[in-house]
């Protein structure tokens, strides 16, 4: 489904009707699609009946706990983003991490107007461009990397029909969609690989070229860490080069990777270190080294 020809489509989950009422009379003049259902099952059931861009979850429903259904629609469906709602600000520290990292982002009640078009508008971008990847394009795409609590907590205690917002600008989201999926593309077309990990050294993305010269599938590779794929990794060299990084001193370097198959080849790397939402990522920017001819 192509949100440049139809309204986002969102799926309510709240055992809670006047919640239900107000987020979708606000959803629906926002430019949404909404439908609703107040159980964890009849969730399940309709994501594998319908398609939606995003899901709003409930934590406390009446029949299985939110988290769960969170868990089972990350199975059946990876690429749907599922923001979820709660009433409780220790969500965090009394959920398993496993699971509620599979959220896109959450948000506690009682929440404010934008911040729900916000978690919406980010969701919707990253489902779009997730699924439909590029027109003509034979690579393969695959899930963004979502990154949970996007949106934290409001401090204030708003609520839902407190300050009217701008209407949704479908035309600044397609374009922001048009802009995502370009950048999707361009990154599984250069020649170079390209790997993104996280301070925990775990790969959370992968362009197609890397993929290729390593012999995973994208989301094989994303169960992997940086030693996995690296046969001579050391830490201590690789905080001594995290510090050159954080002091701003460009880095590149000949390394070795090995492939899904076993075999090593050498490769010359440059990293770049990011910082997005207040977390730390390398960028390292891999390219094969081309064996010497040897003359009899």
């Amino acid at each position: 489904m192509s949100p440049l020809s139809t309204k986002p489509k969102i799926l309510l989950v709240d055992d809670d009707r006047d919640i239900l009422l107000a987020l979708t009379d606000f959803l629906c003049q926002e430019g949404f699609h909404v439908e609703t259902v107040e159980t964890g099952k009849a969730a399940l059931q309709m994501s594998t009946t319908s398609s939606y861009d995003v899901v709003l979850l409930d934590v406390g429903l009446p029949d299985r706990d939110g988290i769960e259904v969170l868990n089972e629609l990350s199975q059946t469906n990876p690429h749907l983003p599922v923001i979820l709602l709660t009433a409780f600000t220790s969500l965090r520290n009394s959920a398993n991490p496993d699971i509620l990292n599979k959220a896109f982002a959450y948000l506690t009640k009682p929440y404010k107007r934008q911040e729900v078009k916000s978690a919406i508008y980010r969701a919707c971008v990253a489902s779009q461009a997730s699924i439909e990847g590029v027109p003509g394009s034979s690579s393969p795409t695959f899930p963004m990397v979502y990154f949970p609590a996007l949106l934290q907590p409001s401090s204030a205690k708003a609520p839902l029909d407190a300050a009217p917002q701008p209407a949704f600008n479908l035309t600044a989201y397609e374009r922001l969609t048009e802009y995502v999926r370009l950048m999707q593309f361009a990154f599984d077309h250069v020649p170079e690989g390209i790997l993104i990990a996280d301070s925990e050294k775990h790969l959370r993305f992968a362009n197609q070229s890397a993929c290729d010269a390593l012999g995973y599938s994208q989301e094989e590779l994303k169960t992997l860490r940086i030693p996995d794929i690296v046969p001579n990794h050391d830490n201590e060299q690789f905080r001594q080069r995290l510090d050159h990084l954080r002091n701003g001193q460009p880095l590149s370097y000949e390394s070795v990777h090995r492939a899904k198959n076993g075999l090593e080849f050498p490769i010359t790397v440059s990293v770049y270190l990011l910082n997005f939402q207040g977390q730390e990522f390398t960028c390292a920017v891999t390219r094969p080294v081309k064996e010497k001819i040897r003359e009899d």
